[in-house]
């Protein structure tokens, strides 16, 4: 599956972002680049489903593709699909990451997971009276959250137990094999220890960027069931609890939107918050690109606009200098990222 990912990425942000664009994108760094990347090419869904991906990884694994002809890679570290690239996409048979909502859910689903896996390990840990366990997820919220909800179910835990695995059960009964085996492997609780990445790597055969992409399938699936329909999966879905949509725009850029809604000129805002110029541009290129109904006009109008999205779809690009050039300087960088950033997206293609 990640192969099929990394080779959808590719295939998307054709020649115009380098592999290091696709690392960004994947860890999901809250750039504004790596946000607008991710809605501008239409693999915001991928944002951030690879949290512990590194650089020394992904490049073993794009070579390998680049060894196996599957991409061609220049000097200046753009990638491109050859021939059997395409085909691979094409033909891919394996499961398709259908459940994948990055941007929009990367931190919910992270904080989701780790609270579902600790409740887990707390409650069988109790059932058999072991009281004295290491929990395996160490974020101080998240083990706050499973204590005070350990203060309302302990009357109840045998209860609390067998509902988590009847959900558990019925929910991994609708993934594959794999992902079924690996997410229950993952799991420790009362006198089981959950398996190393390492180790399920080992015993399926498989990469551990392998088995990390397919576990962060199965916690998006999860994650998506129980949001949907609650009231099937009351015991996993109260691991929700307190998590709204996330627009994922950062603190810094949310300050600067608090001034933007108070009419504040941009020059005003750097200066008052003491930073560039270009930082303060960043933050209104984060809020176009995740904050509903954001309205570019107080930058550019509606004229100007259209002539730049006219210019990207003749030119076939999304690359900033070649539509700069196109306007001999007309419009600023500012200008053209907004824009592109306020566009409505292009649709993932799978081939």
């Amino acid at each position: 599956m990640f192969l099929y990912i990394l080779l959808a990425c590719i295939n998307q942000m054709k020649r115009e972002r380098t592999i290091s664009g696709i690392f960004h994108l994947l860890k999901g760094k809250r750039s504004a680049q790596t946000l607008q990347d991710a809605r501008v090419y239409g693999i915001d869904r991928f944002f951030g489903i690879c949290p512990s991906l590194s650089k020394p990884k992904l490049a073993a694994i794009i070579q390998e593709a680049a060894d196996n002809e599957l991409i061609l890679i220049e000097k200046d570290q753009f990638a491109s699909l050859t021939k059997d690239g395409v085909d691979y996409l094409a033909t891919y048979q394996g499961s398709r990451p259908e459940y994948f909502s990055g941007m929009s859910d990367a931190a919910n689903v992270q904080i989701f997971e780790g609270r579902l896996r600790l409740l887990v390990q707390t409650v069988t840990n109790l059932s058999v009276n072991n009281r004295a366990f290491l929990p395996i997820i160490e974020q101080p919220t998240i083990q706050q959250w499973v204590k005070q909800h350990y203060s309302r179910i302990k009357e109840n835990m045998k209860e609390v137990e067998e509902q988590l695995y009847k959900e558990l059960a019925n929910l991994l009964g609708q993934r594959t094999e794999v992902e079924a085996a690996l997410f229950t492997s993952r799991l420790t609780g009362g006198r089981i220890i959950g398996e190393t990445r390492e180790q399920l790597a080992r015993d399926h055969n498989l990469s551990e960027q392998e088995v990390d992409i397919l576990l962060s399938h199965v916690s998006y699936f999860l994650y998506e069931q129980c949001r949907i329909s609650r009231s099937h999966y009351p015991a996993i879905a109260t691991c929700l609890e307190g998590l709204s949509s996330s627009s994922l725009i950062t603190h810094s850029a949310k300050r600067t939107y608090q001034f933007l809604e108070k009419g504040f000129t941009l020059e005003s805002i750097a200066a008052i918050r003491k930073l560039k110029l270009s930082t303060i541009q960043d933050h209104v290129i984060e809020a176009a690109l995740v904050v509903p109904d954001f309205s570019i006009r107080p930058f550019i109008n509606e004229e100007h606009e259209q002539a730049i999205l006219a210019s990207a779809s003749r030119l076939q690009t999304r690359r900033l200098k070649r539509i700069f050039e196109s306007f001999q300087g007309q419009f600023s960088y500012f200008e053209l990222r907004l824009v592109l950033a306020a566009a409505k997206k292009e649709p993932m293609s799978y081939a």
